[in-house]
This record gives structure tokens, sequence and C-alpha cells, in this order.
């Protein structure tokens, strides 16, 4: 069975984006329904979230530090979207295609729910993805300053959607 480092992007102290609602809250939402879900079907999971980083280079390598000191076979970032309310849907970053089935079947997972499908991207400049010693995509989830996606969104549905991507 699949080991998993999970964590939310960003922390309080380095906040991520806001609109309807707030980036650094909900990714802690999804990640705790998402570690939740997988531990209740067995899975090993890790929380690797940072809550002490006091600059994003900080928070960015508290982060890959706690996902290095496991051994995992996959690390997952949960993050939301922005873009001044004009973007809308889910898309996944990957630092490369080892990672590609995961990353589609979670696009694809989210879709479901009503969000746009903006598909998988690769992104080789991300220091997370760039990092971690076992592969690593970063979901973002949808657009939190988007009055669409914020109408369709519930941190519970989401987080079940991205283990339904991960396990079937």
């Amino acid at each position: 069975m699949a080991i998993y480092n999970i964590h939310a992007g960003h922390n309080f102290k380095v906040g991520g984006s806001s609109g309807y609602f707030s980036e650094t809250t909900e990714s802690r939402n999804v990640k705790n329904a998402v570690i939740s879900k997988l531990q209740s079907l067995d899975y090993k999971v890790y929380d690797c979230t940072d809550d002490s980083g006091k600059t994003q280079n900080e928070n960015l390598k508290n982060i890959v530090s706690k996902c290095n000191d496991h051994t995992a076979d996959l690390n997952i970032s949960i993050h939301f979207n922005a873009s001044n309310g004009q973007g809308h849907g889910v898309e996944v970053l990957q630092y490369s295609n080892k990672t590609k089935t995961a990353a589609q079947n979670i696009c694809n997972a989210i879709a479901e729910l009503g969000f746009k499908n903006r598909g998988v991207k690769d992104r080789t400049d991300l220091y997370v993805l760039k990092h971690t010693k076992a592969p690593a995509i970063l979901i973002e989830c949808c657009f939190c300053d988007s009055a669409i996606d914020a109408g369709l969104y519930n941190y519970d549905s989401m987080a079940a959607a991205i283990v339904k991507g991960l396990t079937g």
C-alpha cells in the first residue's frame, strides 16, 4: 500500500491567497480530511505541514525537510489558486511524468465536483516539487477568489475527490 506525505501550503505567518476564503485555512481543512480518509483506508500518511517558518523560504525548507524525513511514495501539496477573480477550476502541478497518472486522476476527480479541469501542468521551478526525495504533486484545488469556485467548494467533498483520485 502506498505511503503519502501530505502538507497544507503556506502557514499563518506566510499566508497564501485569499478571496472568498483563505487558502491557508482551507488547505489545512482539506489536508486534515484527506489524511483522515486515507488513514481510514489503512494508508500510512505523514503530515508534513509547516506552521513555524517565518518567511516563504523557511516555510518551503521546513516542508521539504519534513517530507524528506520519511520514505514515501508520493508527496502531496494542497493549495488554492487566485487570479483577481478571473480564473476558476482545478489544476495539478508536477515536476515530472512520474506522477502523471495520480495527477490526472486527482484533476479528473475534482472536476467531477463541477470545477473546470485545467489539467496537469509541468513545473520544474517550484521548490517543493524540485527538492523532495519522493515524487511530488501540488494540487491547486480551485480558485479561492472565484465566485464560481467558492460556490462549488466544500472541504470534505474536495478531500474525498483527492482520495478518490489517489486510490480509485
